[in-house]
C-alpha cells in the first residue's frame, strides 16, 4: 500500500518534507511488517528550483 505522510524538514526552505512510503503487510498482522520511503518531495522547491533541489537531495539522501 502507498502512502504519502510528513517527513524532514526541507534542507531548501524548511518546511515539511512529503515522503511517498510503500507499507508492506503480512497475512498474520494487521499492522505494516515494513515499510519504505520510495520519493521525497517538496511541492515548492521542486518547482521554483529544481536543480538545487536534485543537487542537495542527492547529497543528503543519495537520491533525487
Amino acid at each position: 500500500m502507498n502512502i504519502t505522510r510528513y517527513g524532514d524538514p526541507c534542507p531548501l526552505c524548511r518546511m515539511p518534507l512529503l515522503l511517498d512510503v510503500w507499507l508492506v503487510y503480512s497475512a498474520q498482522s494487521d499492522f505494516p511488517t515494513a515499510e519504505r520511503v520510495t520519493g521525497r518531495r517538496c511541492p515548492g522547491c521542486l518547482a521554483a528550483r529544481f536543480e538545487q533541489w536534485v543537487e542537495v537531495m542527492r547529497d543528503r539522501y543519495g537520491d533525487a
